[in-house]
Order: C-alpha cells, then structure tokens, then sequence
C-alpha cells in the first residue's frame, strides 16, 4: 500500500517553513510533560520514546527534548532511546543534522546516554518491537490518510466536504486511525503514554463545524480549476483528487477505543481527547499591513506540506508540464493570497489526544 505522500518538502525547506507546526508543538509541551511525570515507567533504567512522522526534526526534536528532560530529573542515569520514525523517503540527513546542533538538540541533556535512532517506515506499522516503547508522540502527522482516497468529492479536493452517510471518507479514515493505534498498542508497555497532535474539527453544541485548513483546501481547488480552465490540468485529473487529510473531532478519535469488536477497545485509558484552535503565525506579518510578505510566507508554508502529494497524485498524472505546473500552482496561490488574505487564509483547531497503555492484552 502506498503512502498518499513522499514526505515532506526537503533540504531544510520543511523546518524553514513550519513555524505553524512548530506552534501546536509548543502548546502541547506542558501536557505531555505533566503526562510523562505520571509515566510508570519512567523511573526503568531503559527507556524508550517513539516520535512517529518526525519529518525533518526541528520541531520534534524540541519536543523529545523536554521529554527527556523531564525524565533526567528522576533517573539522570537512565539510559533513553529516541526513535525517529517516518516514511523512507523522509530527509533523514536533515533529521540528524538537526539532532548534530547543541543548541537544539536533546543530546546535550546532560545525564547518561542518549542514543538517536531512526525507523524508516509508515507509521500505520510496527516501526519498533513489540512492549519496548515507553512513550511514544506525533505532531501534525496522523491527520494523513494511509492511502491516497479513491472515493472523491465533488468539486472539492476537502475530505471534509464529503456529506455523504455514512462517508466512505470518513470510514476510510475511522480504519486508518484504528490502524495507526492497533500498531502502537502492540509497541507500548503497560502503562505507557501515547500523545498524539493532529489537524482537526471543532463542533459546537449546535452541530456547527469548524474545519482546519478547510478554506485553504477550498483555495487550493479554485487555483487548480483556473489551471483545468487555461489547459494546464486534466479536468479528469483534478475531479478525482482529494488531498489525503482527514481533520477528525475529538468523538471520532476516541471512537475506536469505545466500539465493540475494535481491536483496540480497552487497551488504552483516555486521559485527554480535545481540540482548540491555535492562532496563525503568518497573520502577524499581515497585521503589519504587508500583504505581500504574508503571503509569501504563508504560501510557502502550505507548499512545504502540500508539495510531493499536489507533484505525485495531481500534477503527474494530470499536466503534460508537472514541473511548470506545479509552480505555476503556487505562483497563482500567492497571488491571490496577497490579494485577498481572508481567501486562504489557514484557520487552524488541533486534535490532541492523550492515552495511556492499559495492562489488558
């Protein structure tokens, strides 16, 4: 089965360009301390901690971080292994590049030995032994489908558009972060921690959603319909597209746990299923009245994430010219961002989940 996309953009581009992502990291950082405190195992002299889609580091690596710190005040002489997991196609140079500066890295803590390791493979599998893995942590990875749809929406490239009942998007999604917990259930310990942050929806009382990136993805699709139009994309193409990532609600996530028959049904205790909005980081340059800049910026963040899925899955199949396409795409996305920010703007509710690893099988 083959992952929806290649990873992120690389050489350094992604770590430029994720200030976003780099922002819900940070918010979650006390709660994942505080969890890890009440960790069973964190006073084992051997502990391991998993960061599932670690892409290029910068900002997982901060996290691991203080991960690690928070243990040393307890066992400085523990020995802790940190695995970097994420797709083969992943820019793991620029992941120990990062894990080489002193002033960022989690291998200055001082204590006993650190050793960085690195799992090159889809995190809906095995990526370490079963029961070795005491904490394991993700930040803006598990929103990906496993796959890239095959069901699409109509004028729409938004998996959350899909209203169909009951949504084969939604299902294939509801299977994928199934998937994704089965496999850790099996990694992690008996008491072990699982602290998960991904794009998600907010629902009001009301039933009222509010979607992350939904008016970008709506942005992104208009762009592309401009391209069919002028004859650069296969209308085809563009109908049968839908960008591979589902923006879940805190009742979908904790969904599989409570479901009869779901293979992970009691093997986890639920210690946090919340979704908050965070502020956007781009609209501080907008604010200063530099739409330009902000848009620059903006777009480039959207790119970073958005590249090898819109190259593989849209532009390949659908343009004679991917490459000029594909630029073209991103040419046009910032010119009518700069133009009118609210048209794309990236309104952001990030899905938190926290879980501990039950003793039952």
């Amino acid at each position: 089965m083959s992952s929806p996309t290649t990873g992120m953009k690389g050489h350094g581009y992604y770590d430029d360009h994720s200030e976003y992502q780099r922002r819900v990291a940070e918010r979650g950082l006390d709660a994942l301390v505080s969890l890890v405190q009440r960790t069973e195992g964190r006073r084992a002299d051997l502990l391991t901690i998993v960061d599932y889609g670690c892409s290029e580091g910068a900002n997982s690596i901060a996290a691991v971080r203080a991960v690690i710190t928070a243990i040393r005040r307890e066992r400085a002489d523990s020995c802790l292994v940190a695995v970097h997991n994420d797709l083969p196609t992943n820019d793991f140079n620029a992941l120990f590049h990062n894990l080489s500066d002193p002033d960022r890295s989690y291998l200055s803590v001082p204590g006993g030995p650190i050793l960085p390791m690195g799992s090159p493979r889809s995190f809906y599998d095995l990526v370490v032994p079963p029961s070795s893995a005491t904490i394991g942590v993700s930040f803006s990875a598990a929103h990906w489908f496993r796959s890239q749809p095959a069901a699409t929406v109509p004028r729409s490239m938004c998996a959350m558009d899909d209203t169909r009942t009951p949504s084969p998007l939604a299902e294939q999604a509801d299977a994928d972060w199934t998937q994704f917990l089965t496999a850790r259930a099996s990694e992690l310990t008996a008491g072990g921690v699982l602290y998960v942050q991904m794009i998600g929806t907010l629902v009001d009382p009301d039933g009222t959603r509010h979607v992350t990136a939904e008016r970008l993805l709506h942005a992104m699709h208009d762009v592309a319909e401009a391209q069919v139009a002028q004859g650069q994309l296969r209308e085809e193409t563009l109908a049968g597209f839908v960008f591979p990532t589902y923006m879940r609600s805190a009742a979908e996530a904790v969904a599989p746990l409570q479901r009869g028959g779901s293979p992970v049904a009691g093997r986890f205790e639920v210690e946090q299923a919340t979704v908050d909005p965070v502020p956007n980081p781009y609209l501080d340059t907008l604010h200063d009245g530099d739409a330009a800049t902000y848009a620059q910026r903006y777009v480039a963040f959207v790119r970073a994430f958005t590249e090898s899925t819109l190259r593989r899955d849209l532009f390949e199949p659908g343009a004679d010219h991917p490459d000029t396409a594909l630029d073209d795409f991103y040419a046009e996305l910032e010119r009518r961002t700069a133009a009118d920010p609210a048209w794309s703007v990236f309104e952001d509710w990030t899905l938190t989940v926290a879980l501990t690893r039950t003793a039952s099988p």
